[in-house]
């Protein structure tokens, strides 16, 4: 089934399989050269071309920006939905030899944000999926697998052309907004994929919903979670289930990052060669990620603050891969809860908190626009609720003290149509 994707290269004018054969002759390389390399060439193409950006750069010699474009980066500012928004028709500058393929994010990130990326760009995004793959589980281009995942990771709003793209990706996609015991599964696909990717509470669902699905899938070697916060409990669930390894992998396409855990489950592997990665110290004291798309010219991503939490980690790791990593990764900024006396917490201090209940397997948290907490658990054993959930209340009170804080039982822990929150806050 190579010859399917040789033809979703040949029909988007991509060049997946050809990065990802650089990819995989190269894995062990030290890139450090070739990001400083492509990070001048992004700054000159900038200073040239760019509307937003040449007045910028106006002041900064070619010299400066070949010899240290990691200085003469820093200089630009901070950039995020709002100000690219804000000077949209100056940050899209079309180029004449960048062919670029519109996009959009949305759903539980907020309104809908569209944006441009360039095709080499969608080359290597998927590139980098594959070659993540194929080191933790031995995929090659080709190989049949599975999705379960909601809109984040649907293709097209066209089902005929997404049918076709997945056909010739060899992907069998389980629509995971809802499952339950009536879904149909195809058993002639589940049983030839190699490997599992999907939203974690989608996969967790299709487990506890049909458990016989983990015998439905007797070649899987691995499972690839993607586009929701995994829990431990959540990992530790899936794995038991099915008997394979789970890697967490975090992306964002707009600001060019991709990243995948691999087996020493230290960290997130970036994909250094295509997106250049810094930290800053947010409004609330976090480590916050700013993200430089490396191979986006016509619609630059540059020191885009993309919204999530982490730390970069560069020493090497023993997996041999030689990439920077990011680590503490906590989800999105907007994850934030405000308590009455002014400060504000990470939705993250909940997933230490459900993690010492080995009774709670789902949860989810609303704060209103009146400070009021509403706390949503999922037990797996329903009659023990009034149990756990006074526990859990004394334990959040004594960290959250004099909030307004209620918990509620969760009949059934499912996505939504869109990116499954976690954490949903209406403060403003």
């Amino acid at each position: 089934m190579k010859l399917g994707l040789q033809i979703i290269d040949k029909i988007r004018g991509t060049e997946i399989l050809n990065y990802y054969d650089l990819l995989k002759s190269n894995a062990d390389t030290d890139i450090k050269q070739i990001q400083t390399h492509k990070l001048s060439s992004l700054l000159l193409e900038m200073k040239c071309y760019n509307r937003f950006y040449s007045p910028l750069l106006k002041d900064v010699s070619i010299e400066e920006i070949t010899s240290n474009p990691t200085e003469v980066l820093k200089r630009l500012p901070i950039m995020d939905k709002k100000s690219i928004g804000n000077n949209y028709d100056y940050v899209f500058t079309r180029l004449k030899d960048r062919p670029v393929q519109r996009k959009k994010t949305g759903g539980s990130t907020g309104n809908p944000f569209y944006y441009y990326v360039d095709k080499e760009h969608l080359s290597w995004f998927w590139a980098y999926i594959y070659f993540f793959w194929h080191r933790n589980s031995g995929y090659e281009p080709g190989d049949p697998f599975i999705t379960i995942a909601g809109n984040s990771l649907r293709t097209t709003s066209r089902q005929f052309i997404e049918k076709t793209y997945h056909l010739l990706q060899n992907n069998y996609f389980i629509t995971g907004d809802i499952i339950d015991k009536s879904l149909k599964i195809d058993t002639r696909k589940t049983r030839k994929a190699v490997l599992l990717y999907g939203y974690p509470s989608s996969i967790i669902n299709i487990v506890r919903s049909m458990p016989d699905m983990t015998r439905k899938t007797p070649l899987i070697k691995a499972i690839f979670t993607t586009s929701e916060q995994l829990l431990p409990s959540t990992r530790l669930a899936i794995e038991e289930a099915f008997g394979v390894p789970v890697y967490d992998m975090y992306g964002a396409n707009d600001g060019g990052i991709l990243t995948c855990e691999c087996s020493n489950y230290d960290g997130y592997h970036i994909n250094d060669r295509t997106c250049l990665v810094e930290t800053f110290t947010n409004e609330f004291g976090l480590s916050e990620l700013l993200l430089t798309n490396l191979s986006s010219y016509s619609f630059p991503f540059i020191r885009y603050r993309v919204g999530d939490i982490g730390r970069l980690k560069i020493e090497k790791c023993d997996c041999g891969i030689k990439s920077a990593r990011i680590i503490d990764l906590k989800g999105r900024t907007r994850d934030m809860i405000r308590i009455p006396n002014g400060k504000s917490i990470h939705g993250s201090f909940f997933n230490n908190v459900f993690y010492k209940f080995k009774e709670i397997d789902g949860y989810r948290i609303v704060q209103n626009k009146d400070l009021s907490i509403k706390i949503h658990i999922h037990v797996i054993n329903p009659e023990a609720f009034n149990e756990v959930a006074k526990d859990v209340f004394d334990e959040i009170s004594s960290f959250l003290k004099d909030a307004d804080l209620t918990i509620e039982q969760m009949d059934e822990f499912n996505p939504t149509n869109d990116k499954f929150k976690l954490i949903e806050s209406h403060v403003v």
